[in-house]
């Protein structure tokens, strides 16, 4: 599985937004080389964030045609740890983004991200 791409959130987005973001075409060159993968948290946050129903059915088809990574208890845990650490040097990130690292980690995949949070977890950016 080492080539494949976790998307963040942000990636998603824009991928389904914008017309020319240069985040969102490299998301679409991993969709046409079969490199894609979305985490479990990029569902919750990408559904919170839609707006009517036409979005939710583009999402609905997206979840249905990219393979999901799910949140497993050790990802929490690891997760928490980073959190925690990173909190002690005095920098808090959201919950989301180190669940996402988290994940990543475990299946030893790069994620592709603008989100400058990733800088923060050690994890591999594209």
């Amino acid at each position: 599985m080492s080539s494949k791409i976790l998307i963040d959130t942000c990636g998603w987005i824009d991928f389904l937004r914008s017309r020319e973001g240069q985040l969102g075409n490299q998301v679409e060159q991993a969709l046409m080389s079969d490199r894609a993968v979305l985490c479990s948290v990029s569902i919750a946050e990408l559904l919170q964030g839609a707006k009517g129903q036409k979005e939710k059915q583009q999402l609905s088809f997206l979840f249905e045609q990219v393979e999901c990574l799910a949140v497993l208890s050790e990802d929490w845990f690891a997760a928490g740890n980073t959190l925690q650490n990173l909190r002690s040097q005095g920098i808090t990130l959201p919950l989301t983004d180190a669940l996402i690292a988290a994940v990543a980690n475990r299946h030893q995949l790069p994620v592709l991200t603008i989100d400058g949070h990733f800088q923060h977890l050690s994890v591999k950016r594209l």
